[in-house]
Protein backbone atom coordinates (compact mmCIF):
# COMPACT_ATOMS: atom_id res chain seq x y z
CA UNK A 1 0.00 0.00 0.00
CA UNK A 2 1.39 3.74 -0.82
CA UNK A 3 0.90 6.22 1.74
CA UNK A 4 0.53 9.64 0.77
CA UNK A 5 2.47 12.43 1.57
CA UNK A 6 0.76 13.84 5.55
CA UNK A 7 -0.45 17.52 5.38
CA UNK A 8 0.98 20.21 6.75
CA UNK A 9 1.03 24.16 6.60
CA UNK A 10 1.80 25.05 2.67
CA UNK A 11 0.77 22.08 1.57
CA UNK A 12 -1.85 22.80 -1.71
CA UNK A 13 -4.82 20.64 -1.81
CA UNK A 14 -7.31 20.81 -4.64
CA UNK A 15 -10.88 21.16 -4.52
CA UNK A 16 -13.32 19.53 -7.24
CA UNK A 17 -16.20 17.76 -8.15
CA UNK A 18 -16.24 13.93 -8.38
CA UNK A 19 -19.99 13.77 -9.23
CA UNK A 20 -22.81 16.22 -8.33
CA UNK A 21 -21.37 19.87 -7.77
CA UNK A 22 -22.65 22.32 -4.89
CA UNK A 23 -25.85 24.65 -5.83
CA UNK A 24 -25.04 28.45 -5.32
CA UNK A 25 -27.66 28.26 -2.54
CA UNK A 26 -24.60 25.85 -0.67
CA UNK A 27 -22.38 28.93 -1.40
CA UNK A 28 -22.11 29.91 2.35
CA UNK A 29 -21.79 26.59 3.71
CA UNK A 30 -18.97 25.75 1.18
CA UNK A 31 -17.41 28.59 2.06
CA UNK A 32 -17.15 27.93 5.82
CA UNK A 33 -15.77 24.28 4.88
CA UNK A 34 -13.10 26.01 2.64
CA UNK A 35 -12.86 27.88 5.50
CA UNK A 36 -11.60 25.41 8.02
CA UNK A 37 -9.04 24.00 5.48
CA UNK A 38 -7.15 27.21 5.49
CA UNK A 39 -7.06 27.57 8.97
CA UNK A 40 -5.28 24.66 9.23
CA UNK A 41 -2.75 26.47 6.67
CA UNK A 42 -3.71 24.71 3.68
CA UNK A 43 -3.44 26.55 0.23
CA UNK A 44 -6.82 25.53 -1.53
CA UNK A 45 -7.44 25.60 -5.04
CA UNK A 46 -11.07 25.72 -5.68
CA UNK A 47 -12.24 24.05 -9.30
CA UNK A 48 -14.55 26.19 -11.42
CA UNK A 49 -16.78 23.49 -11.61
CA UNK A 50 -17.65 22.72 -7.73
CA UNK A 51 -20.32 25.65 -7.79
CA UNK A 52 -22.88 25.33 -10.19
CA UNK A 53 -26.74 24.85 -10.36
CA UNK A 54 -26.55 22.71 -13.24
CA UNK A 55 -24.77 19.16 -13.83
CA UNK A 56 -21.74 19.19 -15.01
CA UNK A 57 -20.34 16.53 -18.00
CA UNK A 58 -19.12 13.30 -17.08
CA UNK A 59 -16.10 14.68 -19.43
CA UNK A 60 -15.33 18.05 -17.43
CA UNK A 61 -15.52 16.19 -14.11
CA UNK A 62 -12.92 13.45 -15.43
CA UNK A 63 -10.65 16.26 -16.79
CA UNK A 64 -10.44 17.71 -13.46
CA UNK A 65 -9.56 14.85 -12.33
CA UNK A 66 -7.38 13.67 -14.13
CA UNK A 67 -5.60 17.21 -14.07
CA UNK A 68 -5.53 17.35 -10.47
CA UNK A 69 -4.92 13.67 -9.64
CA UNK A 70 -1.76 13.88 -11.99
CA UNK A 71 -0.68 16.83 -10.70
CA UNK A 72 2.44 16.35 -8.07
CA UNK A 73 1.82 20.16 -6.94
CA UNK A 74 -1.31 18.78 -4.71
CA UNK A 75 -1.09 16.51 -2.02
CA UNK A 76 -5.35 15.91 -1.95
CA UNK A 77 -7.78 16.09 -4.29
CA UNK A 78 -11.09 16.35 -2.37
CA UNK A 79 -14.78 16.48 -3.50
CA UNK A 80 -17.25 18.48 -1.50
CA UNK A 81 -19.42 15.81 -1.69
CA UNK A 82 -20.87 12.85 -3.07
CA UNK A 83 -23.75 12.60 -5.85
CA UNK A 84 -25.28 9.84 -8.63
CA UNK A 85 -22.70 9.44 -11.48
CA UNK A 86 -19.45 8.69 -10.60
CA UNK A 87 -19.39 5.46 -12.17
CA UNK A 88 -19.25 7.20 -16.10
CA UNK A 89 -16.20 9.15 -15.34
CA UNK A 90 -14.29 6.02 -13.91
CA UNK A 91 -13.43 4.82 -17.47
CA UNK A 92 -12.76 8.28 -18.71
CA UNK A 93 -9.86 8.75 -16.27
CA UNK A 94 -6.23 8.85 -17.24
CA UNK A 95 -5.48 5.62 -14.90
CA UNK A 96 -2.21 5.05 -16.08
CA UNK A 97 -0.82 8.72 -15.70
CA UNK A 98 -2.46 8.65 -12.36
CA UNK A 99 -0.70 5.15 -10.99
CA UNK A 100 2.87 7.26 -12.19
CA UNK A 101 1.77 10.63 -10.04
CA UNK A 102 2.56 10.85 -6.42
CA UNK A 103 -0.44 9.29 -4.08
CA UNK A 104 -2.80 11.97 -2.93
CA UNK A 105 -5.39 11.85 0.02
CA UNK A 106 -8.85 11.44 -1.43
CA UNK A 107 -11.79 11.37 1.70
CA UNK A 108 -15.61 11.34 1.68
CA UNK A 109 -18.56 8.82 1.80
CA UNK A 110 -21.51 8.36 -0.85
CA UNK A 111 -20.34 8.46 -4.37
CA UNK A 112 -17.55 9.10 -3.61
CA UNK A 113 -16.25 5.79 -2.57
CA UNK A 114 -17.19 4.59 -6.19
CA UNK A 115 -13.77 6.45 -6.72
CA UNK A 116 -11.88 5.80 -3.37
CA UNK A 117 -12.21 2.09 -3.48
CA UNK A 118 -11.50 2.32 -7.38
CA UNK A 119 -8.06 4.16 -6.49
CA UNK A 120 -7.11 1.43 -3.62
CA UNK A 121 -8.18 -1.52 -5.55
CA UNK A 122 -6.12 -0.15 -8.92
CA UNK A 123 -3.41 1.87 -7.61
CA UNK A 124 -2.93 0.65 -3.91
CA UNK A 125 -3.27 4.19 -2.50
CA UNK A 126 -4.61 4.85 1.00
CA UNK A 127 -8.01 6.36 0.66
CA UNK A 128 -10.20 7.44 3.30
CA UNK A 129 -14.13 6.94 3.53
CA UNK A 130 -15.27 10.01 6.03
CA UNK A 131 -17.69 13.01 6.75
CA UNK A 132 -17.79 14.87 3.47
CA UNK A 133 -15.89 18.34 3.12
CA UNK A 134 -19.40 20.32 2.85
CA UNK A 135 -19.97 18.29 6.66
CA UNK A 136 -16.87 19.86 8.63
CA UNK A 137 -17.84 23.14 9.12
CA UNK A 138 -19.17 23.05 12.71
CA UNK A 139 -18.57 19.91 13.64
CA UNK A 140 -14.31 20.32 13.82
CA UNK A 141 -14.74 19.37 17.86
CA UNK A 142 -16.45 15.88 16.73
CA UNK A 143 -14.07 13.23 16.87
CA UNK A 144 -14.28 11.13 14.14
CA UNK A 145 -13.74 14.67 12.10
CA UNK A 146 -10.86 15.05 14.12
CA UNK A 147 -9.04 11.65 13.42
CA UNK A 148 -9.46 12.19 10.09
CA UNK A 149 -7.45 15.79 10.19
CA UNK A 150 -4.94 14.10 12.83
CA UNK A 151 -5.12 11.11 9.99
CA UNK A 152 -4.21 13.88 7.12
CA UNK A 153 -1.45 15.65 9.34
CA UNK A 154 0.28 12.75 10.74
CA UNK A 155 0.02 9.98 8.14
CA UNK A 156 3.31 7.50 7.92
CA UNK A 157 3.85 3.80 8.38
CA UNK A 158 2.98 2.24 11.40
CA UNK A 159 0.50 5.44 12.21
CA UNK A 160 -2.65 4.36 14.29
CA UNK A 161 -5.25 5.42 15.77
CA UNK A 162 -8.99 4.34 17.69
CA UNK A 163 -12.54 5.39 17.39
CA UNK A 164 -15.12 4.22 19.28
CA UNK A 165 -18.99 3.51 18.03
CA UNK A 166 -21.57 6.60 18.83
CA UNK A 167 -23.88 5.97 21.05
CA UNK A 168 -26.48 8.77 20.00
CA UNK A 169 -26.75 9.45 15.81
CA UNK A 170 -28.43 12.59 14.11
CA UNK A 171 -31.95 11.46 12.63
CA UNK A 172 -32.33 13.92 9.83
CA UNK A 173 -30.05 16.39 7.43
CA UNK A 174 -29.29 20.39 9.04
CA UNK A 175 -30.65 22.22 6.24
CA UNK A 176 -27.26 24.08 5.08
CA UNK A 177 -29.45 26.76 3.33
CA UNK A 178 -30.84 27.87 6.24
CA UNK A 179 -28.39 27.52 8.72
CA UNK A 180 -25.18 27.53 7.12
CA UNK A 181 -22.85 26.84 10.38
CA UNK A 182 -24.93 23.70 11.57
CA UNK A 183 -23.42 20.98 13.07
CA UNK A 184 -24.84 17.79 14.17
CA UNK A 185 -27.38 16.77 16.01
CA UNK A 186 -26.72 13.41 17.58
CA UNK A 187 -30.69 13.08 19.42
CA UNK A 188 -31.11 9.50 18.65
CA UNK A 189 -30.02 6.49 20.68
CA UNK A 190 -27.81 4.00 18.15
CA UNK A 191 -27.98 0.51 19.25
CA UNK A 192 -25.71 -1.90 17.50
CA UNK A 193 -27.27 -4.84 15.34
CA UNK A 194 -25.20 -8.18 15.74
CA UNK A 195 -25.43 -11.07 13.26
CA UNK A 196 -23.67 -14.10 14.30
CA UNK A 197 -21.67 -12.72 17.42
CA UNK A 198 -23.12 -12.71 20.83
CA UNK A 199 -19.59 -12.83 22.67
CA UNK A 200 -16.88 -10.01 23.22
CA UNK A 201 -15.10 -10.23 20.20
CA UNK A 202 -11.46 -9.04 18.77
CA UNK A 203 -10.81 -9.41 14.65
CA UNK A 204 -8.51 -8.36 12.58
CA UNK A 205 -8.20 -7.84 8.75
CA UNK A 206 -7.62 -5.21 5.66
CA UNK A 207 -10.66 -2.60 5.23
CA UNK A 208 -12.66 -2.12 2.08
CA UNK A 209 -15.70 -0.81 1.69
CA UNK A 210 -17.94 2.22 0.44
CA UNK A 211 -21.36 2.59 -0.39
CA UNK A 212 -23.40 -0.34 -1.81
CA UNK A 213 -25.84 1.48 -4.20
CA UNK A 214 -22.50 1.51 -6.63
CA UNK A 215 -19.99 -1.60 -5.16
CA UNK A 216 -22.85 -3.70 -6.31
CA UNK A 217 -22.20 -2.87 -9.69
CA UNK A 218 -18.57 -2.15 -9.87
CA UNK A 219 -16.88 -5.30 -7.87
CA UNK A 220 -15.28 -7.81 -10.36
CA UNK A 221 -15.00 -5.20 -12.75
CA UNK A 222 -11.60 -3.32 -13.34
CA UNK A 223 -12.50 -0.90 -10.71
CA UNK A 224 -13.17 -3.12 -7.52
CA UNK A 225 -11.15 -6.42 -7.13
CA UNK A 226 -9.98 -8.50 -4.35
CA UNK A 227 -8.14 -11.25 -6.82
CA UNK A 228 -4.71 -8.96 -5.36
CA UNK A 229 -6.04 -10.18 -2.17
CA UNK A 230 -4.17 -13.44 -0.79
CA UNK A 231 -6.56 -16.80 0.03
CA UNK A 232 -6.65 -16.01 3.62
CA UNK A 233 -10.10 -14.80 5.21
CA UNK A 234 -8.54 -11.58 6.02
CA UNK A 235 -9.92 -8.84 5.08
CA UNK A 236 -12.78 -6.53 7.00
CA UNK A 237 -15.61 -5.07 4.82
CA UNK A 238 -18.23 -2.07 5.14
CA UNK A 239 -20.92 -0.83 3.77
CA UNK A 240 -23.50 1.76 3.81
CA UNK A 241 -26.70 2.37 1.82
CA UNK A 242 -27.70 5.97 0.01
CA UNK A 243 -30.71 5.36 -1.85
CA UNK A 244 -31.72 2.03 -1.92
CA UNK A 245 -35.32 0.47 -0.99
CA UNK A 246 -35.27 -2.44 1.64
CA UNK A 247 -35.63 -4.59 -1.16
CA UNK A 248 -33.05 -3.10 -3.77
CA UNK A 249 -30.88 -3.13 -0.99
CA UNK A 250 -31.56 -6.96 0.27
CA UNK A 251 -30.65 -7.82 -3.44
CA UNK A 252 -27.22 -5.72 -3.46
CA UNK A 253 -25.99 -7.60 -0.63
CA UNK A 254 -27.06 -10.74 -2.32
CA UNK A 255 -25.85 -9.87 -5.17
CA UNK A 256 -22.00 -9.41 -3.91
CA UNK A 257 -22.56 -12.49 -1.94
CA UNK A 258 -23.16 -14.66 -4.85
CA UNK A 259 -20.29 -12.66 -6.16
CA UNK A 260 -17.73 -13.38 -3.95
CA UNK A 261 -17.21 -10.34 -2.44
CA UNK A 262 -17.63 -11.90 1.19
CA UNK A 263 -15.76 -14.86 0.48
CA UNK A 264 -12.39 -13.45 2.18
CA UNK A 265 -14.36 -11.78 5.23
CA UNK A 266 -13.40 -12.03 8.41
CA UNK A 267 -16.20 -9.56 9.28
CA UNK A 268 -18.64 -7.32 7.75
CA UNK A 269 -19.81 -3.79 9.16
CA UNK A 270 -22.91 -2.21 8.01
CA UNK A 271 -23.77 2.00 8.64
CA UNK A 272 -27.06 2.61 9.61
CA UNK A 273 -29.82 2.81 7.10
CA UNK A 274 -31.34 5.51 5.96
CA UNK A 275 -34.49 3.66 5.02
CA UNK A 276 -34.89 2.95 8.77
CA UNK A 277 -35.84 6.54 9.15
CA UNK A 278 -37.68 7.48 6.06
CA UNK A 279 -40.37 4.69 5.56
CA UNK A 280 -41.50 3.87 9.48
CA UNK A 281 -39.98 0.32 8.95
CA UNK A 282 -37.76 0.41 12.23
CA UNK A 283 -36.03 -3.35 12.46
CA UNK A 284 -36.46 -4.48 8.62
CA UNK A 285 -32.29 -3.83 8.63
CA UNK A 286 -32.16 -6.66 11.11
CA UNK A 287 -34.06 -9.06 9.64
CA UNK A 288 -32.35 -8.05 6.08
CA UNK A 289 -28.94 -8.43 7.95
CA UNK A 290 -29.75 -11.82 9.30
CA UNK A 291 -31.69 -13.52 5.95
CA UNK A 292 -28.79 -12.64 4.03
CA UNK A 293 -25.53 -13.30 6.31
CA UNK A 294 -26.65 -16.22 9.21
CA UNK A 295 -25.28 -18.74 6.92
CA UNK A 296 -21.98 -17.15 6.75
CA UNK A 297 -20.08 -17.80 10.55
CA UNK A 298 -18.72 -14.57 10.54
CA UNK A 299 -19.67 -11.58 12.86
CA UNK A 300 -21.86 -8.57 11.73
CA UNK A 301 -22.21 -5.51 13.13
CA UNK A 302 -25.09 -3.05 11.79
CA UNK A 303 -26.07 0.42 12.98
CA UNK A 304 -22.46 1.52 12.68
CA UNK A 305 -21.43 5.29 11.95
CA UNK A 306 -20.78 4.61 8.43
CA UNK A 307 -22.49 6.98 5.61
CA UNK A 308 -25.80 8.72 5.23
CA UNK A 309 -27.05 8.94 8.83
CA UNK A 310 -24.27 10.75 10.80
CA UNK A 311 -21.45 10.89 12.45
CA UNK A 312 -19.14 8.93 10.63
CA UNK A 313 -15.97 6.76 11.00
CA UNK A 314 -13.10 7.83 9.27
CA UNK A 315 -12.28 4.62 7.84
CA UNK A 316 -9.25 4.19 5.57
CA UNK A 317 -9.48 1.62 2.72
CA UNK A 318 -6.38 -0.63 2.81
CA UNK A 319 -5.60 0.06 6.40
CA UNK A 320 -4.68 -2.87 8.69
CA UNK A 321 -7.99 -2.77 11.14
CA UNK A 322 -9.00 -4.53 14.67
CA UNK A 323 -12.49 -4.48 15.38
CA UNK A 324 -13.03 -4.84 19.12
CA UNK A 325 -16.70 -5.95 20.28
CA UNK A 326 -16.59 -5.35 24.25
CA UNK A 327 -19.82 -4.34 26.39
CA UNK A 328 -22.00 -3.83 23.34
CA UNK A 329 -19.97 -1.16 21.62
CA UNK A 330 -17.53 -1.09 18.54
CA UNK A 331 -13.89 -0.28 18.99
CA UNK A 332 -12.18 0.02 15.91
CA UNK A 333 -8.36 0.61 15.59
CA UNK A 334 -6.38 1.19 12.21
CA UNK A 335 -2.72 0.97 11.15
CA UNK A 336 -1.27 2.49 8.08
CA UNK A 337 1.72 -0.18 7.37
Amino acid sequence: MKIPTKLKAGCNVAVCTFSSPVPLSFEKRFNECIKILTSKGLNVDVDENVLSDVAISKQCIANSLNKYLCDDKYDAVIPPWGGDFALEVLPLLDWDMISKSNPKWVFGFSDISTLTTAITSRLGWYTIHSANLMQIAGNEDCNYVKSMFDLLFNAAEGYSFEQKSSSYHEFDYPDYKIKPLSSYSLDTLSELIIINNHEEASIKGSLIGGCIDTLQLTMGSEFLSLENKDDSKDIIVYLENAELSPTQYKRALLSLKIKGFFSKCCCILVGRNKFEYSNNSLGSEEVILNEVFADLSIPVFGNLDIGHVSPNFTLVNGATAQVNFVKNKIILNQELV
